[in-house]
């Protein structure tokens, strides 16, 4: 009979441990669901739900303050994401909270974070609608993150191949290393340099030059600045210009003697090219002098002849008289 009642207890506490375990665990299971909290159902939508399952969390500044209820299409471009928030916490949460899609980690589940929005707003009541943000796509992050890493391995692999081409001997590298080549490329910038410097050096004189040219000093100063001596010059020029056409003018003329004298019908050409002409006209020149010389000697013959004596003395006296000079 103790042994019966002994058995009857050991039951009852193994009842009474299981009804008390069991109590617990739909405590816990109740209080994640605010099955024994008072509620207040809020909404919000998003383009993309990305993952949301009814039962997730709802965090205000990194605190649990709800659950999401449910999740369900709206339209083509908006899926309605209902929140039950304990009424408690809605005390510090206005109306112009800015919802957010997270995440509980990484990896973690999908949850919706609520964000202080800006300027002031009312407390939370039932069934108030919250904005929300575009959320961050993780997939679209990790396809990116993808994309990426196969680039920096294609970069790599060029570095790779740059790195042994530069280290290779004859290279770039192996010809900065060259003492030899160092100094030539030393002794070639001292050249740059200097060069460098004569160039300044004549571009300062140039624009001293060309400052002294507007401020009318040296003599090309005078003649931009001068208008006297740019009338001079003009009238230098143009004087010039004459003299030009009159050479020009006579250098036409000698071009048609010299072209007359080539002619073989003209007289010119007769008398300095063919030698019997320029012979006869010598003698015929010569015979003229002589011609001249004996008409003189018969003149002054004359003048002593006692028959034209009188005549020669008559008009010398009238040359006299005129005041002419003596012949």
């Amino acid at each position: 009979m103790s042994a019966k009642k002994g058995d009857h207890i050991r039951l009852g506490l193994f009842v009474l441990a299981g009804s008390a375990v069991l109590v617990v665990g739909l405590y816990m299971l109740g209080s994640k669901r605010n099955l024994f909290s008072n509620t207040m159902e809020v909404r919000t939508t998003f383009h993309n739900a990305g993952g949301l399952r009814p039962g997730n969390n709802v965090r205000y500044a990194g605190i649990n303050v709800g659950t999401v209820e449910g999740v369900s299409i709206q339209n083509d471009t908006t899926v309605l994401v209902t929140l039950m928030i304990r009424e408690d916490e809605t005390t510090y949460i206005l109306d112009n909270a800015i919802a957010s899609l997270g995440s509980d980690g990484l990896m973690g589940n999908k949850l919706v974070n609520i964000e202080p929005g800006d300027g002031h707003g009312e407390p939370l009541t039932d069934g108030v609608m919250l904005p929300s943000t575009i959320p961050l796509d993780t997939d679209a992050m990790l396809r990116t993150l993808d994309v990426t890493n196969d680039n920096l391995a294609a970069i790599t692999a060029d570095v790779r191949i740059l790195s042994e081409r530069l280290t290779r001997p004859g290279s770039v590298i192996d010809l900065f290393s060259d003492t030899a080549l160092a100094s030539q490329l030393r002794a070639s910038l001292g050249e740059l340099n200097a060069t460098a410097t004569a160039a300044r050096s004549a571009t300062e004189q140039v624009s001293a030059l060309v400052s002294d040219v507007r401020g009318g000093k040296g003599v090309l100063g005078t003649l931009i600045g001068d208008p006297v001596a740019q009338g001079q010059v003009k009238d230098m020029l143009a004087r010039l210009q004459q003299f030009s056409d009159s050479l020009a003018s006579a250098a036409g003329e000698v071009s048609r003697f010299s072209s007359a004298l080539n002619d073989r019908n003209g007289l010119a050409n007769v008398l300095t090219q063919d030698t019997t002409v320029a012979g006869e006209v010598r003698r015929s020149i010569a015979n003229l002098e002589t011609g001249s010389e004996t008409l003189n000697e018969n003149l002054k013959a004359l003048q002593r002849n006692w028959f034209f004596r009188k005549y020669f003395k008559e008009k010398e006296r009238k040359r006299v008289r005129d005041g002419g000079a003596q012949p």
